[in-house]
């Protein structure tokens, strides 16, 4: 009976040790830098003042990756983002982009900087029109933090020798503002932009947007107008150019 329990009882201390074995986990995060991701739905994709999708919702998302070079002075940042583009006929534009970011020494509390290089990226044209539509922009912006009131000022500039589907060069301006509206959990926004077009006898217009966004349900959301001027073609139809659109946008980042 005895040799019975002794034999019982190294069985059991086995298979304890065995369940004890730490399982293989994949790491939480990666060994330098940093990864995040975001999801946003749309009710349409507006772009500078131009209508994307036909004026359909939209999933959006993206995953970035940036790593510190230089304390908080200088990082470094690759990512992707994607979104629903039906008036492109490839129903997708997938946006590719990698830059430098940071804040501005001695004035790290007040100023920061990002620059960089996009690559738009519309999968599927190939089958439908001759030539690829892709294009290249340079970009560079600065953010400005108002020591009162919380205000924040941004100043983008863009710029593609060709644009889209090699139509046209073009420079594009933006200057943009948020303020967060005392006693509310609100964040007013609005920015003005100018697409300029390098060639002869091309127009250029200008894009507005104002609006409102605010936090709940562990959520992102936001309310905006987004409206042209001067745009040859505005959105008649419902389905491409400028125009005049209410868009309603709700996501998360993690």
């Amino acid at each position: 009976m005895l040799k019975k329990m002794l034999v019982f009882s190294l069985a059991l201390g086995g298979i304890t040790t065995f369940n004890n074995v730490k399982a293989f986990e994949f790491p939480e995060k990666v060994p330098f830098g940093e990864v995040s991701a975001n999801v946003n739905f749309a009710t349409s994709y507006i772009w500078r003042g131009e209508i994307q999708n036909g004026n359909n919702p939209a999933i959006q998302g993206g995953l970035d990756y940036s790593i510190g070079l230089v304390d908080d002075y200088v990082s470094a940042y690759a990512g992707i983002w994607g979104s629903p583009a039906g008036n492109t006929d490839g129903n997708l534009e997938l946006d590719y982009y990698g830059g430098i970011s940071g804040a501005v020494p001695m004035l790290e509390d007040y100023l920061s900087y990002d620059g960089g290089i996009l690559y738009y990226d519309y999968p599927g044209l190939g089958d439908h029109v001759a030539g690829s539509q892709d294009f290249i922009e340079y970009y560079g912006s600065l953010g400005i933090a108002v020591p009162f009131y919380d205000i924040g000022l941004s100043v983008y500039y863009g710029s593609s020798p060709n644009g889209y589907g090699a139509n046209y060069g073009y420079n594009y301006i933006n200057v943009g503002a948020e303020v967060p509206v005392p006693g509310t959990p609100f964040t007013a926004f609005g920015g003005f932009g100018s697409t300029g077009k390098e060639e002869a006898g091309q127009d250029g217009y200008q894009d507005y947007t104002a609006g409102l966004s605010f936090s709940a349900f562990g959520l992102d959301h936001s309310v905006y107008y987004s409206g042209t001027s001067g745009y040859s073609s505005n959105d008649t139809d419902g389905e491409s150019g400028g125009g005049n659109h209410i868009v309603y946008t709700v996501g998360a980042s993690f």
